[in-house]
């Protein structure tokens, strides 16, 4: 028998192989890689509507979910539209592979923590993750430090029709985007994956 929990955050962690993206090719079968994104988006909609309509059952759904968008389409949503303000030179790569990795692996082990060791455990563990993949990926103090609040504040909130799968990714990358146009921020590197499959 499969552990629900357990299969829900791994596949979460999962979720961090999105940034694959940054290899395709600029055409995928014909098509501009930007659309790819849509396609994408398009496919987990379709899934998700096939789910709620009970004429598909998907593993590892909380019983909340029964009759509300199921995390991983808000995650999706949240993923599609960073990789889609990246193509129009909105948000910096860096920021990009920075912030969906750390939503991946953050989330879920806020989530772990909270359950076994308390809230407390779990903001902790969770700046300390979010933290660590912003200083690695991005690599500068000022933006590790902004973004992993801004990332553990972002999942606290519990909003039915705004959940924190999409809120992890959405809040810290505007965030950073924004700061990392001002003048008094640091500068980061812009691009750090290059080339292509």
């Amino acid at each position: 028998m499969i552990n629900e929990q357990i299969y829900r955050r791994f596949n979460h962690t999962v979720a961090a192989c999105f940034v694959i993206y940054f290899l395709f090719p600029e055409y995928i079968l014909g098509i501009q890689r930007e659309y790819t994104i849509l396609l994408f988006w398009i496919f987990i909609v379709a899934i998700e509507y096939l789910r709620l309509n009970k004429d598909l059952k998907v593993l590892g759904m909380r019983d909340y979910e029964n009759n509300r968008i199921a995390g991983f389409v808000w995650f999706a949503t949240g993923t599609c539209l960073i990789l889609g303000l990246y193509e129009l030179d909105i948000v910096p790569q860096s920021l990009a592979i920075a912030t969906i990795i750390m939503a991946a692996f953050t989330d879920p082990l806020i989530g772990e923590a909270n359950q076994k060791l308390g809230d407390k455990w779990g903001i902790g563990l969770g700046l300390l993750c979010s933290f660590l993949i912003y200083q690695l990926v991005v690599g500068v103090l000022f933006y590790s430090i902004v973004g992993s609040i801004i990332a553990v504040v972002s999942e606290r909130p519990k909003i039915k029709w705004f959940d924190d799968d999409l809120a992890m990714q959405l809040i810290p990358i505007i965030v950073l985007t924004l700061l990392s146009v001002m003048d008094f921020s640091p500068d980061i590197p812009l691009e750090i994956v290059g080339g292509s499959l």
